[in-house]
């Protein structure tokens, strides 16, 4: 297949990024649309249509540029999950049920009531925690909203929704499906007959797995009126946003470490073989023969809920980089402790909530801002230290996302037996890195 301009979209949980590349994978354009979820209570979720309409935005400023009608190939990664339940023609039947929701903590106690934690753990891979597995989210739809599951043709993940409206197919790919509860991510195969049959998914429901490297379909006609890209350009199937970004770090080999600061901290690492344990996640790499494991703990979005509570007088970019590095600088622990859960914790069946201990009448901001830091970090080192117990870890740690470079400084200190590499955009750069694949296979 000849060269041509390269289209990566990062539809993140809160705003859809492109980077437009050119024959020779060089960056040409780039924009970001931004987009907000609902939540309320135990419940969070967002309008499919949010991210859809972001991508047009982003194709429309293309067209604008002179850009859309060379595009050539598209490349998609998407957070997940991000349960979207879909008519036949695709369209969403209930808004996404995205990883953050923790309303089917009933569904999930009950399936693993059902199947049992060992059975999941030897075919999933992953116990099925609520909201964070999406097993539990299609339980809770058919236990909730009963009328919702029973018309849906299919429950997908994001990148399902936006490749049938792309080119008309319906798909997921592995890195997607092993975070369903469903797919056999130990064996990396397909779905699981026994354990949807077992919890009462209807196997037909649940859409095709395509690996990440092949052509999920091409632009359609009503595609390219909608978009401007032109009709026919190959669209590849593409994976969750994470596994890009390990793609985009250069995360191929057993050990290698990745750490994703953005709203939520996210800590990968590689595997060459899968070491499924109910303390973290385990997906798929999306190259054949690998695994990737990853612990997710809150990170932005709690120093933003401190930010506008506690120091509203601060601007963000005084908060976020002269004040927090004034309150990090200290190498000496502080006295006040935090438990960082304030939007639950990903990897338990027991809602948990966030907290502050040692407190006293002099107690400082600063010192629970510190605390919630350290909380946040100290739950990362607690991971590696685990994992070091059964694997050995490769000494450098890549570092991307939003991290500035107060927080920055803190992470040498707390895995200074780490070599920390900065890298931005790894997400899209693992998208890139599918293009690349997919062009020298063509070839």
């Amino acid at each position: 297949m000849n060269r041509g301009y390269i289209l990566a979209v990062d539809a993140g949980t809160s705003s859809l990024k492109s980077v437009l590349f050119d024959e020779n994978f060089i960056a040409v354009t780039q924009d970001r649309v931004e987009y907000n979820y609902e939540a309320d209570g135990l419940s969070v979720q967002i309008h499919p249509d949010l991210v859809w309409q972001a991508f047009l935005k982003v194709t429309r400023n293309l067209e604008e540029k002179g850009y859309a009608r060379k595009v050539e190939l598209v490349v998609p990664c998407v957070f997940s999950p991000a349960l979207i339940a879909m008519d036949a023609e695709g369209t969403p039947l209930f808004p996404a049920i995205i990883h953050w929701d923790r309303r089917s903590i009933k569904q999930a106690r009950k399936a693993v009531r059902v199947i049992g934690k060992e059975r999941f753990l030897q075919v999933a891979g992953n116990i099925p925690y609520p909201g964070g597995i999406s097993l539990t989210s299609m339980l809770w739809l058919k236990e909730e909203r009963p009328e919702v599951f029973a018309r849906a043709a299919v429950l997908g993940h994001l990148n399902t929704f936006l490749l049938k409206k792309l080119v008309n197919r319906w798909i997921i790919d592995p890195t997607n499906a092993s975070v369903t509860g469903l797919y056999n991510t130990v064996a990396a195969s397909d779905w699981s007959k026994d354990l949807a049959r077992d919890l009462g998914i209807p196997l037909d429901k649940l859409p095709p797995v395509v690996p990440s490297f092949e052509v999920a379909g091409r632009i359609t006609e009503e595609a390219s009126r909608v978009t401007g890209l032109p009709s026919g350009v190959p669209v590849l199937v593409g994976s969750n946003d994470t596994s890009a970004a390990a793609l985009g770090a250069g995360l191929f080999e057993h050990g290698q470490v990745l750490n994703i600061s953005g709203s939520s901290e996210i800590l990968v690492i590689c595997l060459d073989h899968p070491l499924p344990d109910e303390r973290y996640y385990l997906r798929t790499h999306p190259f054949p023969g690998r695994w990737l494991m990853y612990d997710i703990v809150i990170g932005g979005f709690a120093l933003e809920w401190f930010r506008s509570q506690f120091c509203r007088e601060l601007p963000p970019d005084t908060f976020y980089h002269a004040y927090l590095a004034g309150v990090l600088g200290g190498k000496k622990r502080g006295k006040v402790r935090c438990v960082p859960y304030l939007t639950g914790d990903r990897t338990s069946l027991i809602q948990k909530k966030a907290s502050f201990s040692g407190l006293t009448l002099d107690t400082t901001r600063e010192e629970c801002l510190r605390a919630l830091v350290e909380g946040i970090v100290g739950r990362m080192r607690r991971t590696l230290d685990m994992v070091s117990e059964r694997l050995t870890l490769r000494p450098t740690m890549v570092v991307t996302g939003g991290a500035g470079s107060a927080l920055l400084e803190y992470k040498r200190r707390v895995f200074q037996d780490f070599k920390i590499e900065l890298r931005e955009n790894c997400s899209i750069l693992g998208c890139l890195e599918i293009a690349r694949r997919f062009l020298h296979q063509g070839r």
